[in-house]
Formats: C-alpha cells, structure tokens, sequence
C-alpha cells in the first residue's frame, strides 16, 4: 500500500512539474510575439496630477476653446474632459488671460454650457465608464503583458549611437564633475523622453563620457540637434499655457549654484535643498517677500519639473522643495534643476547609425543560431544520459521560458550581447547537469541502488556547481557596475540566466529524477550508460 502511494504521490509530483513547465513556456511565447514593441502605459487623469505634458495639452484644449467662445458671444466653454488644471477667464475684447493659481486645483471652467455641450459631456463620462469596466475585466496576467515587453536594443532595431564629452574647467574636483554627469544624463534623457525617444538610454562611460543609444531613428545630425544643446531653466511666475506665452522670469540656471537631495531633521521625508547664487538671493529675497503663499514654477527647457508653493520669506538663498518624495524622486528632481546649470558644455564627438535591416538581420541570424544549438544539445542530453538526460532537456526548456519571462518583467533591453550571455548561461545550466550526471553515474557503477545515487550524485555535485556559478556571477556583476551599454546588456542576461540555471539543474532536474525513481523506474542502464550493470533498489 504503501509503495502504491509513493508511486502515486511521484506520478502527480511529475504532473504538476509538467502543466508548470507547459503554462511558463506558453506564456514566454506569449511574451515574444510583443517583444520591440512599447510598453502599454496607462495614465489616469486626476486631481492634484504633475503631468506637465497633460497639464500643457489640456491647458491648450482651454485656450482654443475660449477663442471661439470669445468670436461667438464671449462664452466660456468647459473643456470636455472637465480636468484643466488651471482656471481661464476670457476678457471682454477678446484676449485671452491665464491665471494658475495652482495647477494642483483642478478646477474646472466656469461659464455657461448649452445642452449639446451637456449630452456630449454625458456620453463622454458613460464611454469612460465602459472603458473602466473593461479595464477591471483584464486579468492579472493581461495587465503584467500591456505593461512589461522586452525591448530590442540598437544593434537590433536600427538606431542612431551618439557620444558626448563635456567641456570641462581645469579647476573641477572629480566630485564636482561626477555631480554634473549625472545632472548632464539627467537633462539629456528628459529631453529624449520630450521629444518621443522613450527606448532611448543615456549612459555615463568611462566617467567624463555619455552614450546616448537611440533606437528606431535614422539620421545622426537630427539627434544631435535635438538633444545637444544646453539645458536651459528657468523659475516663472505662472504656469505656461502655450508657445509664445508672456510669462515673468524670476531665476534661471546660472542662479543656481547646487541643487541636491536631503532629508528634513525633524520629520524625516526628503527633500529637495536649493542653494542660490548672490545675484538669485537677492532677486529671491525680494521676491519670495512679496509672493508668499503662491507657485513659482520650475521648467527646464519646455518641461515642467515642479510648481512648489512659496510658504515663507527667504533672505539667504537657501530653500527647500518639499512633497511625497522618495530618495529617487529628490535626487531626479536635483538632477534635473542642475542639468539647467552646467558648468560646462556638451559636445558630439561621435556619431554613428545602425541600420534597421542589419539589426533585423542580425536578431534572426542569432535566433536560428540559438535554436540550432538548442536543439542539438536536448537530442546529444537525450543520447547520452537517457532519463536523466530527459529531466535535463525538460528543465533546460523550463530555463528558457522562465528567463524569458524574467527579463519581460525586467522590461530589459535585449541586444546581440545580450542574446549571448543567455547562449552562455545555457550552457552552464548543461555543464551543471553533465557534473551531476557523471557523478550519479559512478555511484551507479559502483554497484549503488538508483535511489541512493541520486542523492549521492546532487550531493557530490553541489559544492563543484555552486562554486563555479558564484564565481561566474562575481564576474558578471562586475561587468554589470562597471560596463556601460551592450556590456551591461550581456551582464544583465548572464546573472538573471546563472540565478535560474542553479535552480533548474539543482531543484527542477533533481525533482523530476526522484519523481522517476518513485514511480518504480529503477534500472540503472535507463539513467546512465553502464560498462557493467550494478545493482538494481
């Protein structure tokens, strides 16, 4: 009875594995056929929301509305998402004024509204309901594949590379100019993420270097334009409803002497400290005098960062923005307010494109590649090793899917490198199972039952692969924190695929052998090929 229901128990446990390994597979299918494309990100509109770019275009709905208003009968017309940030009055000669009090409020406009204007604001919350409704329909695993997609990288999509040197000062500390790189990378990647380029990355090389890897763009020059300029900020009065608008500069960049993350001492949260020059304390001192109580706005370029409220008179051109930040927010924020006062100038010293064609080429080349390889290893585990070559091709398929899978959740940028460093940690996840395997095939040829040298041989095993791995792994996070670009691509892929390979070859494989040996299979010639037969358990 007993033995029945251990066979049985290994039947289910083998079952189980399967529809496992089976549903991990089909959904890293699933995450291929989305893989190059954007991620899904949903934005819910509500109050008190710092979305510059909403802020901006629902702001511009709000102004040409109130132009025709102003032609027809001097009306105000609500804008129909009824979600402006700012409030508009339209003047009886038909200019139009801005007043944003707070971008935080809300408010909606205040005017007359027709009936028609009614029914189309009725059918335009009804179709907002059914769209929620649908939205609560999706299923978790719907939502994690809209909002997660592995990314293609330059030397697959097609692109354009590019590399800034800054111009520094020969009197800069290296503190000071490690500060301003990162306030450099920050100003260049808001800018990309401003002009669409939202796959773009922006690395720092070798320390007084930025790599700027665009994907899906054609002409080097047009890049350079867009983003090789220097950063300009600037601190307004009022909040800039569109191009052109007529607005009171109180500061810009060159009164900015250092911005950079803190923490309050008595409450804790963190903050962002602002030091001011003599000329920007001065112009601050008088201002902050006379404004209390109301938003300064800081843009750099045409981006909104942050519309904090002046809650009190500064005479020493030391301020703080406060708010719900994280340590990552602040130090963004920091970023971003000195990327519009550097010290120094960017320039282009290289620039090279990458054809989509070649990129594309390259992506299947590799993939076929792969399968290849992958192949002939499953059939020569198969050959060689029998059952547990059988355990070892199963649980190798379970590492692809489940790394897939991973780097998906990752959001990753997969590059040629890349691809390699998941080849590579395949075959390390076959190298663990080849170590396990020859030692499960000595204790067998020494005469020992199956059961017990499979223990025996996992035992015997685990010492050699964990080494090996960890060593591999110390390697690869090194190249990890001190490469840049397709360095780190192949870095990131090679820890996330040693990780799961130890725990296929370790935990999965070794599952399903004591799942075989449960069910009753004890022949010794079917996991391993035997000079001599031992002893059956």
């Amino acid at each position: 009875m007993k033995a029945n229901n251990k066979k049985l128990k290994s039947i289910w446990t083998l079952i189980i594995l399967l529809v496992i390994i089976t549903c991990t597979v089909g959904f890293a299918y699933k995450a291929c056929m989305s893989i190059g494309q954007d991620p899904v990100t949903e934005i819910e509109q509500v109050d008190g929301a710092e979305n510059a770019d909403s802020a901006t275009d629902s702001s511009a709905d709000s102004t040409e509305a109130n132009q025709e208003g102003t032609e027809n009968a001097d009306e105000s017309v609500a804008d129909s998402d009824q979600t402006t940030e700012e409030n508009t009055e339209t003047t009886t000669d038909g200019e139009n004024t801005a007043d944003s009090e707070s971008p935080e409020a809300g408010d909606e406009l205040k005017g007359d509204e027709n009936a028609s204007e009614a029914v189309d604001s009725e059918a335009s919350v009804d179709e907002e309901e059914k769209e929620d409704k649908k939205e609560e329909k999706k299923s978790f695993i719907q939502t994690f594949f809209d909002e997660n997609k592995i990314k293609l990288g330059l030397d697959l999509q097609g692109g354009v590379n590019i590399v800034y040197e800054p111009q520094l000062d020969e009197g800069m500390s290296e503190d000071e100019i490690a500060s301003s790189m990162e306030a450099a990378q920050a100003l260049i990647q808001t800018r990309l993420d401003a002009n669409g380029y939202t796959e773009a990355e922006v690395s720092i090389e070798g320390g007084n270097r930025l790599r700027v890897d665009i994907p899906g763009v054609d002409d080097p020059q047009k890049a350079i334009n867009e983003i090789g300029a220097a950063g300009m900020l600037y601190f307004y009065d009022q909040f800039v409803l569109m191009e052109g608008q007529e607005v009171n500069t109180i500061l810009t960049g060159k009164n900015i002497k250092d911005a950079r993350p803190a923490q309050n001492s008595e409450t804790g949260e963190y903050v962002v400290s602002i030091q001011l020059d003599d000329e920007g304390t001065k112009i601050f001192d008088e201002y902050t005098a006379a404004h209390q109580g109301e938003n300064i706005f800081i843009y750099l370029d045409d981006t909104l960062l942050s519309y904090p409220t002046l809650s009190a008179h500064i005479t020493d051109g030391q301020g703080q923005i406060s708010g719900n930040f994280t340590l990552e927010s602040a130090k963004a924020l920091a970023n971003n307010i000195n990327a519009g006062a550097l010290p120094f100038t960017l320039k282009a010293i290289s620039a090279e494109g990458v054809g989509a064609k070649l990129g594309a080429d390259a992506l299947s080349t590799s993939l076929l590649a792969g399968m290849i390889g992958f192949v002939i290893i499953l059939v020569y585990m198969l050959v060689m090793y029998r059952l547990c070559g059988l355990a070892a091709s199963i649980a190798l398929i379970f590492y692809v899917g489940l790394e897939i899978l991973v780097l998906t959740a990752m959001n990753a940028t997969l590059t040629l490198p890349g691809i390699a460093g998941i080849l590579l940690s395949i075959g390390m996840a076959v190298d663990a199972n080849v170590i396990i395997f020859a030692r499960i095939k000595e204790e067998l040829q020494a005469g020992k039952s199956v059961r017990l040298s499979v223990d025996s041989g996992f035992n015997k095993a685990f010492s050699s692969i964990l080494d090996g791995n960890i060593t591999t792994l110390i390697a690869a996070t090194v190249l990890y924190f001190f490469g840049t670009g397709l360095i780190r691509s192949f870095a990131t892929t090679l820890i996330v695929g040693i990780v799961i390979s130890m725990f296929t070859a370790l935990i999965i494989t070794k599952m399903m052998l004591k799942a075989f040996v449960g069910m009753n299979i004890k022949k010794p010639t079917l996991f391993a090929v035997l000079k001599k037969t031992g002893k059956e358990a």
